[in-house]
């Protein structure tokens, strides 16, 4: 179900309808770009779509914008689209999902290429120029906390079965897509879109997950959030990672302990 491969796929297993975009520089405004998904057009009702759409974002601002239409899909209008990219500073390959909440109003959620979710605006008014040194902190602590994980989990691999591996503890982010660390992915994982088998440790299941690269960042994305569902991964699980055969994978969920 995929309309514009990259700027536009059908998120159908989220529980409210909705799409997700890729924000690639060179195609930033374009009517491929701003296009509405037809798959998604059609799965909502005649009652909910109009004119105008309404963008929120998880701090509470708010564009509304007016849609067009072509011999072959419906569009945001180049106007509208300008000025939300322009009021978050965006246009460097950030990924957007958005969910509808009806009455074509969408919630949109930001992440940056490094994977971590946009919580307010970029101080900034023109498109693609978001504060380098803010990009360079978030950067850091991101590697950070990437370099500790692997750090951890490769100290356990050596006491144990050697097998490559590395955990993240689930972030809301990560419910969506799952960012491989920069070591790993580099000493492990392919160099090229692959589908992986991702497997229940006690063999109640499997699942198919796509292992893309994005310039430098990698991550496991169409499919994901099927297996994030299905287990259920909720935020503060602890995931380990064994790779037990090129593409394939064992994966173990610690539990996030409750309060009582």
């Amino acid at each position: 179900m995929v309309t514009n491969i990259g700027f536009g796929q059908i998120m159908d297993e989220a529980d409210n309808a909705g799409f997700f975009k890729i924000l690639r520089p060179e195609d930033l405004s374009s009517e491929v770009m701003r296009g509405i998904p037809c798959h998604f057009i059609k799965s909502i009702s005649e009652k909910d779509f109009s004119t105008k759409m309404v963008l929120k974002s998880s701090w509470g601002s708010s564009w509304s914008i007016k849609i067009s239409s072509n011999a072959s899909f419906y569009y945001m209008e180049k106007s509208g689209w300008d000025k939300f990219l322009s009021n978050n500073g965006l246009g460097n390959n950030e990924f957007l999902t958005f969910t509808h909440k009806g009455n074509m109003c969408f919630t949109v959620d930001i992440y940056q290429v490094d994977t971590m979710e946009l919580l307010k605006p970029c101080k900034s008014t023109t498109i693609a120029s978001c504060s380098c040194r803010n990009k360079r902190e978030q950067g850091k602590k991101f590697y950070k906390d990437v370099e500790m994980e692997e750090i951890e989990s490769s100290s356990e691999a050596e006491t144990s079965s050697r097998v490559p591996e590395f955990f993240l503890t689930i972030k809301k982010s990560y419910l969506l897509f799952l960012g491989i660390p920069k070591l790993f992915q580099d000493m492990h994982m392919p160099n090229e879109t692959t589908m992986f088998k991702l497997h229940d440790p006690k063999g109640n299941k499997s699942w198919e997950v796509m292992y893309k690269i994005n310039g430098t960042q990698s991550r496991f994305a169409a499919g994901w959030i099927r297996l994030a569902k299905e287990l259920p991964l909720v935020i503060g699980d602890v995931c380990t990672f064994k790779l037990i055969k090129p593409t394939e994978m064992l994966l173990n969920v610690s539990r996030k302990r409750t309060k009582r």
